[in-house]
């Protein structure tokens, strides 16, 4: 086994290879001391399980143990929510317990995908091997291609396969289990976010509806979930009743090194060949990414024996994250896993760009949110008819459920009937299969196919991005690229995929319009701007898409077809006190990367749409009906404007997202109360595939006063055809989550590795304070003071640019020129956008000066003048005494 000093030193190494010019890969590198738990000496569970369970974990029992064991016995739902993977172990702990005190009785386990299905089949396998045989239990797994069986007491399934087989079949093939069933475990309950965290939820209604059918009681309810924030109303809208949520963080843990590596364009490279260095020092690695990256790494990668790729943790040595995994509970999870390493290998997503500013909040920082799921009309919909096929569904069901208008519509549109019974009932009205076409990734229809050239499935998509995200020519992953559509069969909802490795990325051009439908709530934000909630009408064009190769400038290309939908959800939207000039309505995108941040959503998950006409910001719910996020922006308006503005900070240097970055600088310091209103952002001239590439050399010099800016493309056109009227039960709104504490910038690495890191500007940070606006000229000269605030403001966020690295095109400065101390210890300073503070030191590292500044908000923290903003403030001269 190798030392912690051994393994830093092996990621500097790696670090040192893989270093560019103008940064080095390693954004962080510490060591996290072990932990030491808690325990206790007994389990009021049976003697003989107890004794065989301590050989098994080779340890007592845990103190949530008995705090479990003793709600599940007051038939309180239970959640255990921890970092450490263990608690997985505790779960099944706790269902063996409830199983040996109900002979005779079944547990349902639910996972969220078929990968995790087989993991726990196999854990389960291998606990009864090891216990004494009157406590042994058959677990059987009920997933696609596999034949269960149907008398085992342990029944592993997915949603899909409970929704398909176990309900769909109750009165046949599953009657015995349902008459015995006991305990339903939902194995990472937090994996079911907005429209699956929906379908879960009437799931549940179903399940309960027929185990009561067949002479069961309302089965036990126990979850694993990681250390999300209040996840109360989470779970409550899953259940529809208060769980019980027990800390399961007192597991002893050991030493571990964590590394945030920037890798850039160059990511999947870069995992794969950090993933060599490491198995090559002798430590087992696995890589956690999702289904597309696992896709686009396999020819990369290769067969190395010693690495493994998968969607889910694993037990290893040495755990790689290829790219920003969701959140950063799966992060603490990872350092929680026994692992002596995790390396977090960063792309240009622009939540990934912010995040390397603010690592220390992977560690240290607020748990992300879990959002509550609204409730959906479509998805209640489909399993109301499931339902009535499965057991005639009467009135007392209907009201319980809350479906009562949905069940109206279902009877006015024929596809449910009333039975002729004096009681009222309802079945399907036709002999259609209401099972097919439903999947938790969306409220209404199936998931996206996408395929390899060989034509295996390679991922499921989420079909409300199948225009948006997969139009001919995209990169995939949305935003980070890996993989390009090749083509697309909209009718068979397929697209095939190909690989390909120049970090290619593409954002779609948009035409999009929203009409409020009606208006739920509304409020004024603490700089007193308005944010309003509803339900909105949305409709979509897509026209192009903007694409990026590393080293060519970003270029706009036009779809042979546009793509349309149209879709009513609810939505948040920020009235504006500025103009926008909307540039493919890439307009909104820090909000979206910042909820990414804040929470376990993902930025594909809203839709931002920028209304000039009524100068607002509208942040839309992806899924027809809602998923809850809406509505907690609302809530949560003031921390998630923050947190993008650091987002639109940390994306100023990309070439993508340079250009979109200063509006959403602008619209993004006026609500936040920063900024005086400034005229309206001018369009700037199109790229085109005709356009030469940029060669670095000398510019020609602006006029003064006067600063050049790189062109983007023209406004497109709005569409605004006729839409039609739907109607859609309104979502209740979550109560209002906790305001987050400061963030916490990154500590420098230890001596051995790079140089120390500038402070970036952390995720509380205050934004720059404006100039001292000019006084007003009469109406006559408007004109001239629209020009010249618009020529002040290009000029300072050119300096900015000036202070920020070098691009890769810019002329290399002058090797061996030494740097010169600006700033003295005891220097008053003004720094961007900390504000105002003292210089406790300042030294030269290399050619670069470094200072320990003091600002009375933020404590001390490092800048890098050539980064940062720093200006010295001059104190006032002593005037003469004019008395003498």
């Amino acid at each position: 086994m190798l030392s912690m000093h051994a393994i830093a030193d092996m990621l500097q190494s790696l670090a040192r290879r893989q270093g560019r010019a103008e940064t080095r890969p390693l954004a962080l590198l510490r060591t996290l001391d072990a932990v030491t738990g808690e325990r206790i000496s007994h389990l009021p569970i049976d003697r003989e399980l107890a004794d065989a369970w301590i050989a098994l974990a080779g340890e007592q029992f845990r103190p949530h143990h008995a705090h479990a064991l003793a709600a599940l016995r007051r038939a309180e739902p239970t959640a255990l929510r921890s970092d450490v993977p263990a608690v997985d172990l505790s779960a099944l702990l706790l269902c063996y317990a409830t199983l040996a005190d109900s002979p005779g009785r079944s547990a349902l386990l639910l996972t969220p995908n078929d990968d995790a299905a087989w993991q726990l089949h196999t854990r389960l396998d291998g606990i009864a091997a090891t216990l004494p045989v009157r406590q042994r239990r058959r677990a059987t797994l009920c997933v696609a291609g596999q034949r269960p069986d149907l008398f085992a007491p342990f029944v592993v399934a997915t949603p899909e396969g409970l929704h398909n087989r176990l309900l769909r079949h109750h009165e046949r093939a599953w009657s015995t289990f349902w008459q015995g069933v006991r305990l339903v475990h939902f194995a990472d309950i937090h994996a079911y976010q907005g429209v699956a965290a929906a379908h879960l939820a009437d799931l549940l209604l179903r399940a309960q509806r027929v185990a009561a059918a067949h002479g069961a009681p309302d089965p036990l309810l126990l979850a694993t979930l990681h250390g999300l924030g209040e996840p109360d109303a989470a779970l409550r809208a899953i259940a529809g009743q208060p769980w019980r949520i027990i800390a399961a963080d007192d597991f002893d843990t050991r030493e571990v090194t964590l590394a945030v590596w920037q890798a850039g364009a160059s990511r999947l490279r870069e995992v794969a060949e950090v993933a060599t260095g490491l198995q090559r020092q002798g430590l087992r690695v696995h890589v956690l990414c999702g289904s597309l990256d696992r896709a686009a790494l396999a020819p990369i990668l290769g067969d190395v024996p010693g690495i493994t790729v998968g969607p889910d943790l694993a037990s290893a040595q040495a755990v790689i994250l290829a790219g920003y995994p969701g959140s950063h509970a799966v992060v603490r999870r990872a350092l929680r896993s026994g692992a002596q390493a995790v390396v977090l290998v960063l792309g240009d997503l622009p939540h990934e760009q912010a995040l390397v500013h603010m690592t220390e909040t992977l560690v240290r920082g607020e748990p992300p949110a879990w959002v509550a799921a609204a409730p959906n009309a479509y998805v209640t919909a489909q399993h109301v008819v499931c339902a009535a096929s499965e057991l005639p569904l009467t009135a007392a069901e209907t009201e319980a459920w809350g479906a009562n208008e949905i069940v109206a519509r279902l009877v006015e549109h024929g596809r449910l009937v009333d039975l002729p019974d004096p009681e009222i009932a309802w079945k399907p009205a036709t002999d259609e299969d209401p099972y097919a076409d439903m999947d938790l990734m969306a409220s209404s229809g199936g998931a996206i196919e996408a395929l390899n050239e060989q034509n295996q499935l390679i991922a499921r998509l989420d079909p409300t991005g199948f225009e948006r995200w997969t139009f001919p020519g995209a990169a995939l992953p949305a935003g980070a690229g890996g993989l390009r559509v090749r083509s697309r069969d909209e009718e068979a909802g397929r697209i095939v995929l190909r690989h390909e490795a120049n970090g290619r990325r593409t954002l779609p051009l948009r035409r999009c319009t929203a009409e409020v439908r009606e208006v739920r709530q509304e409020r004024a934000l603490q700089s007193g701007h308005q944010v309003g909630h509803g339900r909105v009408v949305v409709q979509e064009e897509i026209t192009g898409y903007r694409e990026h190769v590393p080293g060519q400038p970003p270029v706009d290309r036009q779809l042979d077809t546009a793509l349309q939908t149209r879709w009513v959800a609810p939505a948040c939207w920020f009235v504006l006190p500025v103009a926008l000039q909307p540039q493919g309505q890439l307009v909104g995108w820090c909000m979206t990367a910042a909820l990414a941040l804040r929470t376990t959503a993902t930025m594909t998950d809203l839709a931002p749409c920028y209304d000039p006409a009524t100068r607002r910001v509208y942040l839309v719910d992806t899924q027809p009906g809602g998923q809850g996020l809406a509505a907690w922006i609302f809530a949560n308006a003031e921390t998630l404007l923050k947190l993008a503005y650091d987002v639109a900070l940390a994306c100023r240097t990309d070439p993508l997202f340079e250009p979109l970055s200063r509006t959403e600088q602008d619209w993004l310091l006026a609500l936040l109360g920063r900024g005086a209103e400034v005229p309206v952002i001018r369009p700037r001239e199109p790229l085109t595939p005709d356009t030469p590439p940029r060669t670095p050399g000398p510019a020609p010099k602006p006029e003064a006063g006067e600063q050049a800016r790189p062109s983007v493309p023209p406004p497109l056109a709005r569409s605004e055809p006729p839409l039609p009227t739907r109607n859609e039960p309104r979502a209740r709104i979550p109560d209002p989550a906790p305001t987050p504490e400061a963030g916490e910038r990154s500590d420098a690495l230890p001596a051995g590795g790079r140089g120390e890191r500038s402070a970036p500007p952390p995720a509380h940070a205050e934004p720059p304070r404006p100039p001292e606006p000019a006084p007003t000229p009469s109406a006559a000269d408007a004109d001239a003071l629209v020009e010249r605030l618009r020529r002040q403001r290009e000029a300072r966020e050119r300096q900015d640019l000036r202070n920020a690295p070098p691009r890769p095109v810019a002329k290399a400065s002058v090797p061996g020129a030494p740097a010169v101390a600006r700033f003295a210890v005891g220097d008053k300073i003004f720094c961007l956008p900390y504000g105002d503070g003292e210089v406790r030191a300042s030294r030269v590292i290399g050619d670069r000066e470094r200072l320990i500044v003091d600002f009375p908000g933020h404590g001390e923290l490092m800048i890098d003048p050539a980064v940062s903003l720093v200006r010295k403030i001059e104190e006032p001269a002593a005037q003469e005494d004019d008395l003498l």
